[in-house]
């Protein structure tokens, strides 16, 4: 070995120990913090899930979609397939259509002109539910899981569709398992 080669490992050697010291330091003050880009922090990319989703479409992708409430309170699709997964998307009424519409059919449209102008909901509001109650308004007719077999605190249920499949998770409660038995369904 040479002298300019143990010389570099030295260096290199002091460097990371003086630098592990000082993270062991940090932590123990309580002032260690993970660097974190201030852009990432920003507002949601919703252009980039709209087009990832439009790709999906024109690949006729059967989608796997699951509606939620974010937690800004913005009505959100988590979509996914086989060939890529899952992203949130941001709805507004006239994308819930235009996604709606893909899942009956497969008639693929520029549904979204633009994606970032999404509002959020009302306080408390559980948009799935929503959905699920649009749909049975509609006598759409969804499959749910029997309630003797859930063990866990939410009602779940599926609707098939040409091109993919909408998943629902609801809370179970009493007010909830009352309404969708005014709906007749057999739970």
């Amino acid at each position: 070995m040479t002298k300019n080669t143990e010389n570099a490992e030295v260096i290199n050697a002091e460097t990371s120990a003086s630098t592990e010291t000082k993270t062991k330091e940090n932590m123990k003050k309580g002032t260690f913090t993970l660097p974190i880009l201030q852009e990432a922090q920003g507002q949601y990319d919703n252009i980039g899930a709209y087009n990832q989703l439009q790709a999906m479409m024109k690949a006729g992708q059967k989608l796997s979609v699951k509606f939620y409430t974010s937690k800004d309170n913005k009505p959100c699709a988590w979509i996914e397939s086989k060939q890529v997964k899952g992203f949130r998307y941001e709805l507004k009424d006239v994308s819930f259509t235009g996604l709606i519409n893909y899942l009956m059919s497969g008639e693929i449209a520029d549904f979204d002109a633009s994606p970032m102008e999404t509002q959020p909901l009302e306080e408390e509001t559980n948009y799935a539910l929503l959905v699920l109650m649009l749909m049975l308004e509609e006598h759409w007719s969804i499959q749910f899981t029997p309630l003797f077999r859930e063990r866990s605190n939410y009602i779940t249920g599926q609707k098939v569709l040409r091109k993919g499949t909408i998943y629902f998770r609801i809370p179970r409660t009493d007010e909830n398992i009352e309404l969708l038995r005014d709906y007749n369904v057999a739970i």
